[in-house]
């Protein structure tokens, strides 16, 4: 979701000269050019410009959103992710350049709690590709490490959040176990699975059809 405007309030404090030259820079990027500076701007991994509010950032958040809304995008009646299909590999690249730029600037920023794309974070925590997952994790590490961004979310998106990372945490009982998830997967009988497997949970959901 883009930045609420009606809930800004104009900053007074002065955008340091490299900050405003990236900015519109970026503002008026295209996709294409936004792919080359992102790419080399996290190639670095450290960040170079200046500390300001993340107010002075709403224009190239709202870009961001936008591309992080078209990544998240599903096709009628499947669960695969847009960023996961083989044919959307150079926007999966420009979701990642996008999340680890993101971390950057909310760790060299203040004001963070204008940032307003939590749910499609939530939503990229289900993608079939660890490095988006990783990405993800690595900006809600982030939020969680300099302020209370986290703890302040509303409540729908803070338990949307817990959700996604309880299913992540969730243990398959390990291999030393000998119950890992590649020995769940197997078409086994019953007795060859080791006793301490002993409850079984599993989601469903009713279709409903007229």
């Amino acid at each position: 979701m883009k930045i609420d405007r009606n809930k800004l309030k104009k900053s007074t404090t002065e955008v340091p000269a490299d900050c405003r030259v990236l900015i519109e820079k970026l503002r008026n990027a295209t996709e294409e050019y936004l792919y080359k500076e992102l790419q080399a701007i996290t190639t670095v991994t450290s960040w170079t410009y200046g500390k300001c509010e993340l107010y002075h950032w709403s224009d190239i958040l709202d870009k961001f959103d936008e591309i992080m809304e078209k990544a998240c995008k599903k096709e009628t009646e499947k669960w695969t992710l847009a960023c996961d299909l083989p044919s959307n590999e150079r926007l999966k690249e420009l979701l990642l350049y996008i999340l680890d730029f993101t971390s950057l600037l909310i760790e060299h920023s203040f004001s963070r709690h204008l940032y307003n794309s939590m749910e499609h974070l939530t939503t990229l925590l289900s993608s079939c590709d660890m490095t988006v997952v990783l990405g993800v994790l690595n900006l809600l590490y982030v939020f969680s490490k300099r302020s209370n961004f986290i703890t302040r979310l509303s409540n729908d998106k803070k338990q949307g959040l817990l959700v996604r990372l309880t299913h992540l945490a969730e243990s398959w009982g390990g291999k030393d176990n000998g119950f890992g998830l590649a020995e769940c997967c197997k078409d086994v009988p019953i007795s060859s699975f080791p006793s301490s497997a002993t409850t079984l949970h599993f989601e469903f959901y009713v279709e409903n059809k007229d």
